[in-house]
């Protein structure tokens, strides 16, 4: 049987981790790999600056054994760090979100001021996209509010690249900075 993968990835709070687990409730026969939750287990991170940072080596090692032994059709993966790994014959989207719901679910989680500001940046130039692009064939970027995104999961896990069109949040970012000034200080 070959193994459908597909890589859901993006900035923290674009709901990677909430879309996941719904569509494991529409794909029967799917394995939905967390990856921020193998990190922890296997303890595939070090500290710096009292922050974890992934080992990406250890981190791609396991992740190519847990795909090649789940006895399940489709394997979904989702994590921000997804987009700097090359993981053999995934198909990838990209949850984008607009920046100032990113702004309020970060903050919500009561991320430092800094990791906001970073996250806000990393979303605002398409990180995680640009990222995605360099490392799998097959990239689809949606915004994590589309009513379309469990039909686009199912168009990739299947090989085929849905159509789409580019998403620039760098015009918000403009307004955002332009209606607060203070905000990314």
């Amino acid at each position: 049987m070959r193994k459908r993968i597909l890589v859901i990835t993006g900035v923290p709070g674009t709901g990677k981790t909430s879309f996941s687990n719904r569509l494991a409730k529409e794909l029967p026969g799917s394995e939905i790999v967390h990856v921020t939750e193998v990190v922890n287990e296997k303890r595939l991170f070090r500290k710096k600056a009292g922050e974890k940072v992934a080992d990406m080596g250890r981190l791609q090692a396991e992740l190519e054994r847990r795909i090649a032994l789940s006895a399940k059709k489709n394997v979904v993966l989702e994590s921000h760090l997804l987009c700097d790994l090359k993981l053999k014959d995934a198909n990838v989207l990209v949850l984008r979100e607009h920046l100032v719901v990113l702004y309020k679910r970060l903050s919500a989680r009561r991320y430092a001021r800094a990791k906001i500001n970073a996250n806000i940046i990393s979303e605002a130039t398409d990180y995680c996209g640009i990222r995605a692009d360099r490392n799998y064939a097959r990239v689809f970027e949606a915004f994590s509010s589309d009513k379309r995104l469990a039909a686009y999961a199912r168009k990739l896990l299947d090989g085929n690249l849905p159509k789409g069109r580019p998403i620039d949040l760098l015009p918000e970012f403009d307004t955002m900075l332009r209606r607060n000034r203070s905000l990314l200080r």
